[in-house]
């Protein structure tokens, strides 16, 4: 250590690069890393399409804007690059990497290399790298429309990207003392899933309400301009005005918002390390009670389990009711969770603003020819919510796993448990989804509401079924501490398959049905579908209890440490 204190700035640099290479080389020893690694790989693979597919058209859109000299217009492309740099990784509140850069603090690091990790970690962010190649091809676009304007480009793209990384990093070091309190996570957490969720219906947003909004952005444009999205397109059309000074100015002002976020970012990170703790513990407000106390005034027996047991089907099991009631207190003391109970409500306001045309007021021809498939298209992107949550279902248990170990009950108890619950909240939410369809719209014809309900239960079968091989072979821990649960790449891979085949499945099934004029065969198949996969996933149970004894220790591992 002492040598490691007197190693100049680049030496320390290049010996954390040295050890965190060892340390991923090292993990990649076990079968489960090496599949885990493979999933991610192969998942980037999937992302990097959609990067590059999006980087062609933002390409396509600068050779256009610059050929025009719409630089005004070009600004659109900074910002929309400039949104995924900041708020991809507030959302997702997690780093590409998965490895905390404040264990680096361990060692007796300068501050000044440890402000550079930093930096090196927010460059390693999936949004922060898609954002550098739209950056790239935007480039390549203005080369392509005019030679003239690259080297001005690569001058403003650098600052901008400087202050991008600055502001993120600020942003993020700042975001985590925030999330140092409960509520507080809590709370930003609400307001993530509300921007994720209204991202998607984005492009409905912008059909509705663009033209109303579009008047209102003219007159913010030169507000607009003088932000660090707006800049580089201001400096760019002084240049091919001859005016090099709004190049110089824009620049100046690129680099003085790095510098202002810089600052910022180095007094977090200043007391980070000088040892802050951002613990939430706090000395209790009345005194501890003696032994002698406790004496005086013993406790009174609450029968509690048997009144919570009352409410409960009786065909299930003492043991699994227990676990019923352990996650459904889960649910109650999450706000997280809660929030995404009422997921669906938004959903079916944002499927309600898109069944009627802003432009003719009227209802959309495919909703009038087909009413009926609104309560389909609800319940199964509520089923897209949920259905991963059956992927890793020991996320919230954490150090408690140990106590399944150490009850006297089967492993298959345990699973069922976890799994009714699942099911409980899919069968809320869908009785949930057909009220405000029905109230709406009207309500579906009872042909497409039994066939819903059919596929439903097979995918919510199988879900079980790959699900509880996932949670016992792939675990991971929820981190309370930064609020994420961060799942493996096999359980991301794989559940991205699940859901393809399964709605690829009912879309097959559902268009033989429609076009033969017998929609019964859609509820017939999946009926026969789901009665299959429940013997499979009762007759799964008692393996998944045997497999879970023998990954004992990978279960402690992961969620115990």
């Amino acid at each position: 250590m002492a040598d490691v204190a007197k190693m100049s700035l680049g030496d320390q640099l290049a010996l954390m690069a040295w050890l965190r290479w060892k340390l991923f080389r090292n993990s990649l020893r076990k079968k489960s890393a090496k599949l885990d690694l493979l999933a991610y790989v192969l998942a980037s693979l999937f992302g990097l399409v959609f990067v590059f597919g999006i980087g062609m058209g933002m390409g396509f859109g600068a050779y256009f804007f610059t050929s025009q000299g719409q630089f005004a217009q070009f600004s659109l492309l900074l910002w929309a690059v400039f949104a995924i740099w900041q708020f991809m990784p507030l959302m997702t509140a997690t780093s590409a990497s998965g490895f905390d850069f404040r264990n680096l603090l361990r060692f007796p690091l300068r501050f000044s290399a440890f402000y550079l990790l930093s930096l090196a970690f927010g460059i390693a962010d999936p949004g922060v790298a898609a954002a550098l190649v739209w950056l790239l091809c935007i480039t390549v676009g203005i080369a392509a429309a005019r030679l003239d304007l690259v080297l001005p480009a690569i001058l403003l793209f650098i600052v901008f990207a400087a202050a991008n990384l600055m502001l993120s990093r600020m942003l993020f070091a700042w975001l985590e003392r925030v999330l140092a309190r409960r509520r507080t996570r809590e709370a930003l957490f609400v307001v993530f899933m509300l921007a994720m969720l209204g991202a998607q219906f984005s492009g409905i947003i912008v059909e509705r309400w663009g033209r109303q909004a579009a008047p209102y952005l003219l007159k913010a444009q030169p507000v607009l301009s003088l932000l660090p999205p707006g800049l580089p397109g201001r400096g760019l059309a002084g240049v091919a005005q001859g005016d090099s000074t709004a190049l110089f100015g824009a620049t100046a002002l690129l680099l003085a918002y790095a510098a202002a976020c810089g600052f910022l970012l180095r007094i977090r990170l200043r007391a980070q390390y000088l040892g802050e703790d951002l613990g939430e513990s706090r000395a209790p407000s009345a005194p501890q009670r003696t032994a002698a106390t406790a004496m005086a005034r013993p406790r009174v027996a609450v029968p509690e389990a048997a009144g919570e047991r009352s409410f409960l089907p009786p065909l299930i099991s003492a043991p699994a009711a227990a676990v019923l009631r352990k996650e459904i207190r889960y649910i109650q003391r999450n706000s997280a969770m809660l929030m995404t109970l009422v997921l669906p409500i938004i959903l079916i306001v944002f499927i309600s603003l898109s069944m009627t045309s802003p432009r003719h007021g009227h209802a959309n021809p495919f909703f009038v020819r087909m009413p009926d498939l609104a309560f389909p298209a609800g319940a199964a992107y509520m089923f897209l919510i949920f259905g991963q949550f059956a992927h890793n279902s020991f996320a919230y248990d954490g150090r408690g796993v140990q106590l399944y170990f150490l009850a006297p009950v089967r492993f298959r108890e345990i699973l069922l448990g976890k799994n009714l619950m699942l099911a409980l909240e899919v069968v809320l939410e869908t009785f949930l989804v057909w009220i405000l369809i029905s109230a709406l719209k009207g309500p579906p014809a009872a042909i497409y509401l039994l066939g819903t309900c059919s596929w439903l239960l097979f995918a919510l079968l199988v879900h079980f079924m790959i699900g509880n091989w996932l949670s016992l072979q792939f675990p991971r821990r929820f981190d309370f501490g930064q609020f994420r649960r961060r799942a493996s790449g096999v359980t991301v891979l794989t559940g991205l398959i699940l859901q393809v085949v399964l709605l690829g499945l009912g879309v097959l099934v559902g268009f033989i049905a429609f076009m033969s004029g017998r929609l019964w065969i859609f509820l017939a198949v999946f009926l026969v579908l789901s009665a299959m996969a429940l013997w499979l996933y009762l007759a799964s149970l008692d393996s998944f209890s045997r497999f879970a004894m023998a990954r004992r220790e990978v279960l402690m591992e992961q969620l115990v440490r």
